[in-house]
C-alpha cells in the first residue's frame, strides 16, 4: 500500500479521485460528495488529499476542508470492492495526526444520509451525528406578495450583488446574492439585531424573491444548517424547499 499526502493533485490524481467517487455513488446509490477545490481551505498549507494506492489502483481517498483555523470536514470514499479492510481507519489516523500538527480539535465526517454505507461506517467509529445542511431551492410557482413596508437597495461587491432593506433610510438587514447563469443563490442573510421579532426577515426575503423572480431567476437557492431553526422555519414557510442535505457527525 502507498499513501499519498499531498495539497495539489496532479491531473492523473485528480481523474481518479474522481472516478473513485463516481464508482462509490454508483455502487452506494448515493450523490457521490467530495472536496476538490484546496484553494478555499482557510489553512492553504494543510495537505488535505489523503489518497491510499494499491498498485495503480487507488483504492481509498479522503479530502479535508478547513473552514476555520480549529475546524476540518472530512470527505471520504473507499473502493467497494476493498471495504472492511480498515483501510480508510489507516487514512483517518493520518488525518487526527496532522489535525494535532496544525492545532485542530474540531474533526467531522460528512455524510449524504442517503449512502446507507456511509452512515452504518459513521456509527461503527463512534461518531456522533450533531447537525445537517440543508440546500433549498425555491417552488417558483408561488408568488412571493411582500407588503412592501421596507424598500431594497443594490450593491456590486466582486462578483456578487449585496441586497440592504431599508425602513426610513435606515439599514434594517441584508443578505448577499451569487449568480450562475440563471441561478441565484442567496447567503449571509442577516436582519440587524434591534430590528428583529418585528417580521423584517420575512419581508426582506419576499422583497429579495419579488425581485429575483422579475429579472429572470429561474432557480433560486441558499443553505441553511437544521441548528438556526428560526431561519429554517422562515425559508420552508415561504415556498422553499429541501433539494439536498448533508450531516455532519463529530469525532
Amino acid at each position: 500500500m502507498n499513501i499519498i499526502n499531498t495539497n495539489v493533485l496532479t491531473s492523473n490524481q485528480y481523474h481518479d479521485a474522481k472516478s473513485l467517487v463516481q464508482l462509490c455513488k454508483q455502487a452506494d446509490g448515493s450523490r457521490g460528495i467530495s472536496f476538490l477545490e484546496p484553494e478555499t481551505n482557510y489553512i492553504r498549507e494543510y495537505p488535505c488529499f489523503f489518497m491510499m494506492y494499491e498498485g495503480e489502483t487507488l483504492v481509498s481517498f479522503a479530502s479535508v476542508f478547513i473552514p476555520d483555523e480549529n475546524t476540518c470536514e472530512i470527505y471520504g470514499d473507499t473502493l467497494p470492492s476493498a471495504r472492511g479492510k480498515g483501510y480508510f481507519n489507516r487514512i483517518l489516523k493520518m488525518i487526527k495526526e496532522k489535525n494535532k500538527d496544525f492545532n485542530i480539535d474540531k474533526t467531522y465526517m460528512v455524510n449524504d444520509p442517503t449512502c446507507i454505507v456511509g452512515t452504518r461506517a459513521m456509527e461503527a467509529i463512534g461518531a456522533r451525528l450533531e447537525s445537517s445542511d440543508y440546500l433549498m431551492r425555491y417552488n417558483n410557482e408561488l408568488k412571493p406578495e411582500p407588503k412592501h413596508i421596507l424598500t431594497l437597495s443594490i450593491e456590486k461587491e466582486g462578483d456578487n450583488e449585496k441586497y440592504i432593506s431599508m425602513k426610513d433610510g435606515v439599514e434594517v438587514g441584508h443578505c448577499y446574492v451569487e449568480y450562475t447563469r440563471e441561478t441565484a443563490f442567496i447567503f449571509d442573510f442577516f436582519i440587524c439585531e434591534k430590528h428583529r421579532g418585528k417580521g423584517y426577515g420575512t419581508e426582506t426575503l419576499l422583497l429579495l424573491l419579488e425581485h429575483l423572480l422579475k429579472h429572470g431567476c429561474n432557480k433560486i437557492l441558499l443553505h441553511v444548517n437544521n441548528a438556526n431553526k428560526a431561519a429554517h422555519k422562515m425559508y420552508y414557510h415561504h415556498g422553499f424547499i429541501h433539494d439536498e442535505q448533508l450531516d455532519y457527525w463529530r469525532l
